[in-house]
């Protein structure tokens, strides 16, 4: 059995592909929905593309096995209810006024339905649904995946990249739960992804505890794409972060109605324009 460490979530879809195998299923845990679609990784500097596909994670490794049906690969993200309601909520933030809910179970629900049909990604929400239960989906598969986000644990947020802040007991997974849940399920791969550099370097921070339990279950560890520094990435995650907030969401509030009638081109010119501008005032270059 193989585990596989990367820096960022969206590099293991890269570490998925080239193991060059089908999987049945592939079950990730995360505090976050990485479902954008992506696409527009090219108006970003070089040195930052990765970093911005990490929204688009889940998309990606949904992307690897083609659209479900006709795949057979079933994509299934497990998330903490209250992260999961989060999502919901940022997502109908960004829709015009007539067309928000307003309501939190029917977001949710809204969200959870359009991921199934639209996307091909199943949603398992837990805590509060045990992982345990997920077991069971995973009988029939030959060969199935294991994603694993750091951030889903709530002793990883102190050496994650995307930490939550205070959770409330009982909204994040612990990571006992989650190392039972590998004990009882065995997959065959391990992807984990989004630890700091400082703490896979760190014989005695909670990750290489983490690591350590695996290796006693039975799983031998490689690298994958491993940053220099932690600097380097958490700066990347800012700066894509000021411009979605500062100008690609501006822009897309401004275009919203065109948008809606699947009319891009406007929006997506101007975009690129401002990112330009954007990146270079940040000292990247093209």
């Amino acid at each position: 059995m193989r585990a596989i460490i990367d820096s960022i979530h969206s590099q293991v879809p890269n570490s998925i592909a080239n193991l060059h195998r089908r999987f049945d299923a592939v079950v990730s845990l995360d505090s976050h929905l990485d479902v954008s679609l992506g696409g527009d990784d090219h108006i970003y500097p070089k040195e930052l593309q990765m970093i911005a596909r990490r929204t688009g994670a889940h998309t990606a490794i949904r992307q690897l096995f083609g659209p479900r049906p006709p795949s057979k690969t079933r994509v299934i993200v497990a998330i903490p209810e209250m992260m999961l309601v989060r999502h919901a909520e940022d997502t109908e933030s960004n829709l015009p006024p007539n067309l928000r809910v307003r309501d939190r179970d029917a977001s949710v629900a809204s969200v959870v339905k359009f991921l199934s049909r639209q996307r091909g990604i199943e949603i398992f929400q837990s805590p509060p649904e045990s992982l345990s239960d997920l077991s069971p989906m995973l009988v029939a598969p030959g060969a199935w995946l294991l994603d694993i986000d750091v951030d889903y644990m709530q002793e990883m947020q102190r050496e994650c990249y995307t930490r939550i802040i205070n959770p409330k007991p009982g909204v994040l997974q612990s990571m006992s739960q989650v190392l039972e849940f590998v004990r009882r399920s065995k997959p065959q791969i391990i992807t984990i992804s989004e630890a700091k550099v400082s703490a896979i370097r760190d014989e005695k921070s909670a990750f290489s505890g983490f690591v350590t339990e695996l290796k006693s279950i039975g799983y031998s560890f490689e690298e994958g794409e491993i940053a220099t520094t932690d600097a380097e990435v958490i700066r990347g995650i800012s700066v894509c972060k000021e411009f979605y907030r500062t100008v690609s969401k501006t822009l897309m509030l401004r275009h919203m109605d065109e948008m809606m009638n699947g009319e891009f081109g406007s929006f997506r010119r101007e975009e690129e324009s401002a990112a330009r501008k954007f990146f270079s005032s940040k000292g990247y270059k093209y």
